[in-house]
C-alpha cells in the first residue's frame, strides 16, 4: 500500500505486497555533497502472486545510476521510472537486483533520508525517509536481514555506524576508510540506520541475565561527553529493567546511541539509537528536572521498543499505535517504578488532558487505529501515543497485571520476528487470560472520548449504596454512532468527614476498600453492600480510564476528596474539579457584573492543603496547580478564553493575599539543600517550590517580582532558573527585561539552555506577549535548521500557548498560517503537529473564529501545498458547526 501520493487510503484497501525483499546488501559512498548508494537485493515472488505482477519499488528524488537483473544490466523497454517509484517488468519468482543511485544528504531538507546536520550524516527513516535513498520495497510488512558497507573519507567522518554488529573495518587508499555492519535480525526498513561523522565516544557494557556482555556506546560532539553519564546509566537500568519486568533481553552485541546537535527528536533504529543532544546530554546547569525526567523515558522508550517495534512491528501504519502505545506505556511504568506510581500517573493524566483530549475534541479525532489518511505522517499523535498507551494499560485493569503478563509473553512468543496488526495484540491477551474482549475492541476503532456521568443514593436502612454510571461519547465526523465502550472504573468509598475510607462488599466477595467496575453498558448500576454510613464516591482512581468523569457531586463533597481521599490521582482530580467549577463560575460572574468572590470552603482546602506535613511535596505541588486551559474549556460548547484568564487570575491574586505568608515560608523552606540531585524527593521539593513562586507572582509586586529575578541569577540549578524566567516574562517591569538579557547573555553559548530561553518567551502570557514573541523569529540564534530550537520556540507557541497565540490581533494565527506554508516548501510535512489550537477555532468567539478561519481559507488557497497539509486545513475548515 503506497500512502506517500495524494490519494486517500484506507485501511480496509490493505493488500500485502507482491515481493519480498529476504536480504539486501548496501554500500554507501559517503559525502555530503552526493552520496552513491548500491542495493543489491535478493527478491521473491510472494506466494500466491501471478508471475505477470511488475516488482514496484519506492523512491523519492533519486538519481538512477544504474540498473542490474541477476547481473545483467537491463534494457529501457524492461523498466519505468515514476515521481514515487520504480517499476520492473518481466521480473522472475526469485532473483537479484542491483540498483544503484545519487543523493545529495546537504540539499535535503526535509528530514528523512539522509541528511547533513552540524557536519555529521544521518538518517531518519520512519516512516518513509529509506525510499529517498535508494529503490525499495519501503514497508514495514517487508523486513528484510540487511548488511551494510560505509566508506567514508577517514579525516571527516571518522566514526562509521550502522545497525547490527561490525563484521569488518579497514583503511582505502586516497585517505578513505570502510566498516561492514551486520544485522543477523531482518528488519523493516524504517528502523534502518546510517550516522557517521567526528564523534566522541563514552562506552561501556551490559551483563545481561543470560551472562551475555554487551559494548555500549554514545556517540556525540566530544565537549558534551562529559553530560551523557546519566543517559548511560539510564541505558543500563533500563535494560536490566526490561529483563526483570517484562524477561526480554537485549538481542544484538552492541547497542548504539547518537546524540546530533539540532536534531529534536528519538528514533528507535535497531541497534542505534538517534537522539538529540538535549535529549541526552545533561548538567545541572542547563538541565530541569522536567529534562531528567523526560530523558529517562525516552531513552527508556526507544530501548524498549528493541522488542516492541522492532522485533515484533506493525504490519502498516494503520497499526502504529501496536507499538508507540504498548512502548509508551512500558516507558511510563519505568519511570513510575522510580518516581512513584501515584505522583506520576498525575503527571500522565496532566498531560493526555492538555495535549491529547482537545484531539479527541477536535475535527482531528481520531481512533488509535485510524481506518483512512491521506499521508503516514498524519499518523503520528497524541491519541495514537498517549491514548494507545492508556488502551494497553486498560487492559492491566480489566485482567490484572498476571494475566496482562501472560498475554505479553504470548504475544512476544507468537509474533517475534513478524509484522502484525492491533488485533493479533487483542488476541493474545484474549487467549492467555480466557476472557472475551470482544466489546473492549472497540477501543481501537471508535474515536473520541467517552464522558461518564456518575449520581448515586444511599439506603441508611439497607446499608446499601447505589453507583449509576450513564456513558456517552460524540459522534465524529464520518462515522457511525459509537457502541458502549467497556471502561474499567476503579472506585472506592471515603466518609463525609474524611475521617475514613469505608469498606464494603460487591457481588457477595470479600470486604474491600477499592473495587474495579467495569462498564459496559450505556447505563449500569453497580451497588455497593455493607456500607456504614452515607459515602463520597471517589472514582476513576489511579487514572483508570482515558474518559472525562462529571460528577454530580457537591463542592463540599469534593473538598472531602481533596483533603482526604487516599488515592493520589482521585485527591488531584478532586481538586481541579473545584478549580474548573469555581473559575467557570468567576467567569460568569464577571461577564454578568457581579462582584468576584472566592468560597471560603475553596480557600481552606486549599490552605489546609498548604499546611498539610502528611502530604508529599511533588503530590501537593500537583494539587495546588490551578487548572488552566484548555482544561478549563473541556466540553464547553465555547471557549470562554477571556473570561477564564480574567477569573484564573483573580482566582490566583485572591489566593496569594490570603496565604502569602504560608507561601512565602513554604518557599523558602523548599530551599536547596546540598548538591543538586533529580530524585523524587528533590525534584517535589522544587516543584512545591516553584509553584510558591508562581502563586505569588500574582500579587504583582517588586517584592515578588525581585525575589523571582534573584531566582534567576542566583539558583543553583537550570530548574529553578528557567521556573522563575517563566514567571517572570508574564509581569511588566525592569525584573524581566533584566531576567531576559541576563539570562541569554549567560547561556548564549549553550545551545539546551539557550532552547529554554526561547521556549520561556514563547509561553508568554503578558500584555504585548505576542508581538514580542514573533518579533524573536528574526533572533539570530534561531537557526531555522535547528529542528530542536525550532521545536523550542514555534512548537511551544503555537502549541501550547494558549493566550498569546490567541492574540486579539489575529498576529498569532497569521505567524502560524506563514511557517506552515513555509515548512510545507521545505518539505517538512508535520503541519498537524502545530494545529492542535487552530483545529478548535469554531469553539472560540466569533471575533477570533473570523481571524482563524481566515488564515485557515489563505492556506488553502496557496498554489503548490502538499496534499498533507491541503488536507489537514480542509478538515479543520470542515469541522462540525
Amino acid at each position: 500500500m503506497d500512502m506517500s501520493g495524494d490519494a486517500v487510503f484506507r485501511l480496509s484497501d490493505y493488500r500485502p505486497p507482491d515481493y519480498l525483499t529476504e536480504t539486501a546488501a548496501l554500500s554507501f559512498a559517503l559525502d555530503p555533497a552526493r552520496t552513491v548508494v548500491r542495493n543489491l537485493m535478493s527478491v521473491r515472488r510472494a506466494t500466491g502472486v501471478t508471475p505477470q505482477m511488475p516488482l514496484r519499488l519506492d523512491g523519492l528524488r533519486l538519481e538512477l545510476l544504474s540498473l542490474r537483473l541477476d547481473g545483467e544490466i537491463l534494457a529501457p523497454s524492461r523498466f519505468e521510472q515514476t515521481p514515487t517509484g520504480l517499476i520492473v517488468f518481466d521480473v522472475p519468482e526469485a532473483f537479484s537486483l542491483e540498483v544503484e543511485t545519487a543523493i545529495a544528504p546537504e540539499s535535503n531538507k526535509s528530514g528523512h533520508g539522509l541528511f547533513f546536520l552540524g557536519g555529521k550524516l544521518a538518517t531518519q527513516c520512519e516512516p518513509q525517509g529509506f525510499r529517498q535513498m535508494t529503490y525499495f520495497i519501503d514497508r514495514p510488512d517487508n523486513p528484510t536481514r540487511f548488511q551494510v558497507r560505509l566508506t567514508a573519507d577517514k579525516a571527516r567522518f571518522p566514526v562509521l555506524l550502522s545497525n547490527g554488529n561490525i563484521a569488518e573495518a579497514g583503511d582505502l587508499p586516497d585517505g578513505r576508510h570502510f566498516v561492514a555492519w551486520d544485522d543477523p535480525f531482518p528488519k523493516p526498513s524504517y528502523i534502518f540506520a546510517v550516522m557517521a561523522g567526528d564523534f566522541g565516544v563514552l562506552g561501556d557494557t551490559f551483563t545481561t541475565k543470560s551472562g551475555r556482555e554487551i559494548q555500549l556506546g554514545i556517540y556525540a560532539d566530544r565537549d558534551v561527553l562529559p553530560g551523557c553519564t546519566f543517559a548511560m546509566d539510564v541505558v543500563k537500568r533500563s535494560l536490566a529493567w526490561d529483563e526483570e519486568t517484562f524477561g526480554l533481553e537485549y538481542d544484538l552485541d552492541h547497542y548504539n546511541i547518537v546524540a546530533l546537535r539540532g536534531w529534536g527528536g528519538a528514533m528507535e533504529n535497531k541497534g542505534l539509537n538517534l537522539f538529540g543532544v538535549g535529549g541526552i546530554v545533561t548538567d545541572p546547569e542547563t538541565t530541569t528536572d522536567d529534562d531528567y525526567v523526560i530523558i529517562e523515558r525516552i531513552i527508556g522508550h526507544e530501548q524498549f521498543h528493541n522488542w516492541t517495534g522492532n522485533r515484533v512491528t506493525c504490519r502498516d501504519w494503520f497499526q502504529l499505535s501496536l507499538k508507540e502505545g504498548l512502548t509508551r506505556l512500558r516507558d511510563q511504568l519505568f519511570i513510575g517504578a522510580k518516581l512513584g506510581f501515584g505522583a506520576w500517573r498525575i503527571e500522565n493524566a496532566r498531560a493526555l488532558r492538555r495535549n491529547q483530549f482537545p484531539e479527541d475534541d477536535g475535527p482531528a479525532a481520531h481512533p488509535i487505529q485510524p481506518a483512512a489518511c491521506v499521508t503516514v505522517n498524519s499518523f503520528y499523535t497524541n491519541t495514537i501515543y498517549d491514548k494507545g498507551a492508556e488502551v494497553v494499560r486498560m487492559f492491566i485493569a480489566v485482567l490484572g497485571w498476571e494475566a496482562f503478563r501472560k498475554g505479553f509473553d504470548l504475544y512476544i512468543a507468537r509474533h517475534d520476528g513478524q509484522a502484525i496488526t492491533t488485533e493479533e495484540f487483542v488476541k493474545a491477551m484474549e487467549d492467555a487470560s480466557g476472557r472475551d474482549l470482544t466489546q473492549f475492541r472497540r477501543w481501537y476503532h471508535q474515536g473520541g472520548r467517552p464522558r461518564i456521568e456518575a449520581s448515586g443514593h444511599y439506603d441508611a436502612e439497607a446499608q446499601t449504596y447505589a453507583l449509576t454510571l450513564k456513558q456517552s461519547c460524540r459522534v465524529l465526523i464520518g462515522a457511525p454512532p459509537p457502541e458502549p465502550f467497556h471502561i474499567p472504573i476503579a472506585a472506592g468509598l471515603v466518609t463525609h468527614d474524611g475521617g475514613a475510607v469505608l469498606s464494603f462488599t460487591r457481588n457477595g466477595e470479600a470486604s474491600a476498600t477499592e473495587t474495579m467496575l467495569e462498564l459496559t453498558e450505556a447505563v449500569q448500576t453497580f451497588v455497593f453492600a455493607n456500607v456504614a454510613s452515607a459515602p463520597v464516591p471517589s472514582l476513576l482512581r489511579g487514572f483508570s480510564a482515558p474518559v472525562t468523569v462529571v460528577s454530580s457531586l457537591p463542592d463540599e463533597d469534593l473538598a472531602v476528596l481533596m483533603t482526604h481521599d487516599a488515592d493520589p490521582f482521585g485527591r488531584w482530580d478532586a481538586s481541579q474539579m473545584l478549580g474548573i467549577r469555581l473559575i467557570r463560575r468567576l467567569a460568569a460572574d464577571h461577564a454578568a457584573g457581579r462582584a468576584l468572590t472566592v468560597p471560603e470552603d475553596f480557600a481552606a482546602a486549599f490552605a489546609a492543603t498548604l499546611a498539610d506535613p502528611s502530604i508529599g511535596d511533588l503530590l501537593k505541588s500537583q494539587i495546588l496547580s490551578l487548572p488552566d486551559e484548555p482544561v478549563l474549556s473541556e466540553g464547553l460548547a465555547t471557549i470562554d478564553l477571556d473570561g477564564h484568564l480574567t477569573a484564573r487570575t483573580f482566582l490566583r491574586r485572591a489566593l496569594a493575599l490570603r496565604l502569602k505568608d504560608a507561601l512565602l515560608d513554604t518557599y523558602h523552606a523548599c530551599a536547596e539543600r546540598g548538591a543538586y540531585a533529580p530524585d523524587f524527593e528533590s525534584i517535589g521539593r522544587r516543584r512545591l517550590k516553584n509553584v510558591c513562586l508562581e502563586l505569588l507572582m500574582a500579587l504583582a509586586t517588586d517584592e515578588i517580582a525581585d525575589l523571582a529575578l534573584a531566582q534567576v541569577r542566583t539558583a543553583g540549578n537550570m530548574t529553578d532558573r528557567f521556573e522563575a524566567l517563566c514567571c517572570l516574562v508574564n509581569v511588566e517591569g525592569p525584573q524581566r527585561e533584566a531576567a531576559i538579557a541576563e539570562f541569554g547573555e549567560r547561556w548564549q553559548r549553550h545551545d539546551i539552555a539557550i532552547d529554554k530561553w526561547f521556549t520561556a518567551q514563547a509561553m508568554a502570557r503578558g500584555p504585548g506577549a505576542a508581538a514580542r514573541i514573533i518579533a524573536l523569529k528574526d533572533h539570530p540564534l534561531l537557526d531555522p535548521d535547528n529542528n530542536a530550537r525550532a521545536m523550542a520556540y514555534y512548537g511551544w507557541f503555537f502549541r501550547q500557548n494558549r493566550v498569546a497565540f490567541h492574540d486579539p490581533s489575529g498576529a498569532g494565527y497569521r505567524f502560524l498560517a506563514d511557517r506552515l506554508i513555509e515548512m510545507d516548501r521545505m518539505g517538512r510535512q508535520r503541519s498537524h503537529w502545530l494545529m492542535p489550537q487552530i483545529n478548535l477555532w469554531r469553539r472560540y468567539d466569533a471575533p477570533r473564529r473570523a481571524l482563524m478561519r481566515a488564515e485557515l481559507e489563505r492556506i488553502a488557497a496557496t498554489p503548490g501545498i502538499s496534499q498533507s497539509l491541503r488536507d489537514n486545513v480542509r478538515r479543520a475548515l470542515d469541522s462540525e458547526d
